[in-house]
């Protein structure tokens, strides 16, 4: 049986090696507290088993256990900057090097955990998954980005429309898809792309929970938007609104 209070207790002693004072810390340690309660809310409506709640809990909960080495080691959470996957860091860490054993978790979780966290910061989850590892990793990515909404709407960055943005970064949010991270050359871009986070969610009822919590539309209120692309920002703030009203209402 997964202890899910003996995996937060074994996350915050894991956590101990870390300055857990420091602004960017402590908002990925937020971040992962606030991902395993969506996770648990979410867990609820897809009518999963108590077993499968915790096991969802948990996989939110570690999620992110890459971040903080990324962060350590180069001060920023770019993957594409830092030239760290920390999608695959966190598995590394959990697998590879054995430490998934520090939280007590049955080993017949170890292959639903690893997909769906390698899987989780990719642009499109990897082929030939199980039934059951394709389920969480739809449900990781999910949850993590309902949250992201959240988490870069209260964070000390600068959010901006304030250029064109390219043909390529354009064209996936037009078709809407996610846009490769490759692709963002400026701050705009990389606002556009976090927007486009919405075009990855999968479940109806992540739609629905996206929309309780404001997440969104806390996230849109802090980008600045430079004079004469309001008209430009406007279009993609109503054509957000309209998919996810769309994909409510399927």
């Amino acid at each position: 049986m997964l202890d899910y209070e003996k995996v937060v207790k074994e996350f915050k002693k894991y956590l101990e090696r870390f300055d857990v004072n420091n602004e960017m810390m402590a908002m990925k340690i937020s971040h992962s507290y606030h991902v395993a309660n969506l996770a648990n809310i979410l867990a609820k409506r897809l009518e999963l088993t108590e077993e499968e709640k915790n096991l969802a809990r948990t996989i939110g909960l570690l999620h992110d256990i890459g971040r903080f080495v990324q962060y350590e080691k180069e001060q920023m959470y770019s993957d594409v900057k830092t030239h760290i996957d920390h999608g695959k860091v966190a598995v590394d860490y959990l697998f590879k090097e054995g430490h998934i054993k520090d939280f007590e978790i049955p080993e017949k979780y170890y292959h639903l955990i690893a997909k769906a966290i390698y899987n989780h910061n990719k642009l499109e989850i990897e082929e030939n998954l199980s039934e059951e590892e394709l389920l969480f990793a739809k449900f990781l990515r999910d949850i993590d980005k309902i949250d992201i909404f959240r988490q870069q709407g209260t964070s000390i960055e600068n959010w901006v429309y304030k250029e064109p943005i390219n043909a390529s970064v354009k064209k996936s949010f037009d078709e809407h898809h996610l846009v490769n991270m490759k692709d963002v050359k400026n701050d705009t871009e990389y606002t556009v792309s976090q927007i486009a986070y919405l075009f990855d969610i999968y479940f109806k009822e992540s739609f629905e929970l996206l929309e309780e919590t404001d997440n969104l539309e806390l996230f849109l209120s802090t980008i600045e938007v430079d004079k004469g692309l309001e008209n430009e920002f406007d279009k993609i703030k109503m054509d957000i609104r309209t998919y996810l009203k769309e994909r409510i209402s399927d």
